[in-house]
């Protein structure tokens, strides 16, 4: 099976060099880096749609989001986005932007535990209004879009655990703020393993065969310390496995 094209419109907020629409709150004159032009960009998503080939962006600020949609609207015909093309990471937003992504059906990688770092610096890189609504995790699901959980490794650890933990309470891991950063878009955990699971497989076209514990699809699953839907949220980062199995087959027994 043949995974998707990657392709990168952006670079990171931290770095100040995301493409944001508005400048940098601090530092004004900047709007970051385009790494991809509109017109190469634009060339790179037609040759891979006509190959019947799905796209994957790396894209953090708003600009980079818009310019990236723009891209892949130009490649939908009647069934819209049937190649599942998919934007990654999707940091800074507005409620245009997420009604947009939900509308055209295209499918959002999310990395939720960038919270970790970013909460501390987005809302001097971007201003509050901006940072209230992005890392939308709960409002963009609720408007319906098609949602995958991963954690960006080796940029983060492989770990879900503390993935989980970040979308779940939208705390850094020494538990601040304590009420969570604009806690408002915090998620439930079985939403959280969702976008992990369920998610994950119509990412890659496998929701047939995977993301599921039920007959017909692979036994891909996971024995864990704690239950994870009754602990703490506060517990949930440093949750380990004590089994895990693939296909049926158990890979690893503590």
């Amino acid at each position: 099976q043949l995974g998707p094209l990657k392709l990168f419109k952006d670079g990171s907020l931290g770095a100040r060099t995301a493409l944001v629409r508005g400048g940098y709150k601090d530092d004004p004159t900047n709007n970051g880096i385009e790494w991809m032009g509109e017109e190469v960009m634009d060339e790179f998503c037609k040759v891979a749609s006509d190959a019947g080939i799905q796209v994957a962006t790396h894209v953090i600020g708003d600009g980079a989001i818009e310019k990236t949609i723009d891209s892949y609207e130009k490649t939908f015909g009647e069934e819209g986005n049937k190649l599942r093309h998919t934007l990654v990471h999707c940091q800074i937003t507005d409620k245009a932007l997420l009604e947009r992504i939900a509308k055209l059906g295209i499918v959002v990688s999310y990395q939720p535990i960038f919270l970790d770092y970013d909460m501390h610096i987005v809302e001097k890189r971007c201003g509050k209004e901006l940072a209230s609504t992005s890392y939308a995790f709960k409002t963009l699901g609720d408007l319906g879009a098609k949602i995958a959980y991963g954690t960006d490794c080796p940029v983060e650890d492989c770990n879900p655990f503390p993935n989980i933990y970040s979308a779940v309470t939208r705390k850094d891991s020494k538990g601040f703020p304590e009420g969570g950063f604009y806690p408002e878009e915090c998620v439930d955990v079985y939403t959280a393993i969702d976008a992990y699971t369920e998610g994950s497989a119509y990412m890659e076209f496998m929701e047939g065969k995977k993301g599921r514990i039920k007959p017909g699809q692979l036994a891909d699953i996971v024995v864990l310390d704690k239950d994870i839907f009754t602990c703490d949220s506060m517990e949930i980062r440093d949750i380990l496995p004590v089994m895990t199995m693939i296909d049926g087959k158990i890979v690893y027994k503590k």
